[in-house]
């Protein structure tokens, strides 16, 4: 009996030490996303928030959203996940709602608040009990640990898309 407690013991250890793992490694891909040596091409903070506002606004002929847009929609969905992470349970987003594509009223509110989301959300992630990360987010059918890898996910397909428009943009000129 002492012997299967230990093993039990050790087996939460390790799934414990597991957990801790994952959130460090999220973690340590929002922060290359937003400001590091990102694998893909220069940091979002670099290339994208230092954006003057004319060019953030610009809309091209065969692109469905401005760079403005889309970043206001990666942070729509970082929010999303700050607010489960947090306990706001009944929070939620439909998809193709002003919520999904909120209109922001200017390009410096939404430099702001995606630098305010990213150090949010990273504290929410590494405070989020690491005994929850397997549960249902509430309104959804997929776990946190999903979730959160879903939203680094999010961030470089939108951030291919900004990249799109602004070759388009710099083409033009």
């Amino acid at each position: 009996m002492i012997v299967a407690l230990s093993f039990a013991k050790i087996c939460m250890m390790q799934n414990q030490v597991k957990a801790e793992i994952i959130i460090e490694n999220v973690i340590s891909q929002f922060n290359d996303f937003y400001n590091g040596g990102n694998w893909v091409s220069r940091n979002f903070k670099e290339r994208i928030l230092s954006l003057d506002e004319d060019i953030a606004r610009k809309k091209m002929i065969n692109h469905s959203h401005s760079i403005e847009q889309l970043t206001a929609h990666i942070i729509a969905w970082r929010n999303f996940g700050l607010q489960k992470l947090t306990g706001n349970d009944d929070y939620d987003i439909e998809d193709n709602s002003l919520a999904d594509w909120p209109d922001m009223p200017n390009w410096s509110d939404v430099q702001q608040d995606f630098e305010a989301l990213h150090y949010n959300l990273i504290n929410a992630v590494r405070n989020f009990p690491l005994q929850k990360w397997n549960d249902t987010v509430p309104l959804r059918n997929y776990s946190f640990i999903y979730l959160i890898n879903g939203i680094v996910q999010h961030d470089y397909y939108h951030y291919g898309q900004i990249a799109s428009v602004l070759a388009a943009i710099e083409k033009e000129k």
